[in-house]
């Protein structure tokens, strides 16, 4: 009598498991790259943001900002866009942006790094910001390095 059980071998179910493992293997740079594009869309989108905030907030104070050149290291960022006073807040942060050390809150990238936002605060009459001079430079480094800004 002959056996008839149904069923896959061992070494079919490893040949099959292989061959996942090596499709595997090629999809996860590929996965990779668009999980990095992603990111990179993300900044872009809050320095968008950032810029509508600040354009309304000058709208209503006659200023960019505070003097200094670059707000958030200072934490002055969030608090000037999320005041209240006139007809703010320009702008509402999800907790997940936000990087709060206790005395100072600053807005975080999508790599948690930290925004660098440098705006001009004397009419153009100086060279801050460097590559929007009558206006801001915003910019942010990904993990592989590369700079995203508002000026290219």
């Amino acid at each position: 009598m002959r056996n008839t059980s149904k069923g896959f071998t061992l070494v079919e179910m490893l040949v099959v498991m292989a061959i996942i493992a090596i499709i595997a293997g090629f999809l996860f740079p590929t996965v990779q790259k668009v999980k990095e594009n992603a990111r990179t869309a993300r900044a872009r989108a809050m320095m968008e943001t950032l810029g509508l905030a600040l354009q309304a907030y000058r709208v209503d104070w006659g200023v960019f900002g505070p003097n200094e050149n670059d707000l958030n290291d200072s934490g002055a960022l969030y608090t000037m866009l999320t005041t209240s006073k006139k007809n703010g807040p320009y702008m509402e942060f999800k907790e997940s942006d936000i990087d709060d050390d206790g005395s100072k809150k600053k807005l975080l990238d999508p790599w948690a790094g930290f925004y660098i936002v440098v705006v001009d605060t004397d009419g153009g009459s100086n060279s801050v910001p460097a590559h929007n001079r009558h206006s801001f430079d915003i910019s942010c480094t990904s993990k592989t390095g590369t700079e995203i800004n508002n000026w290219e």
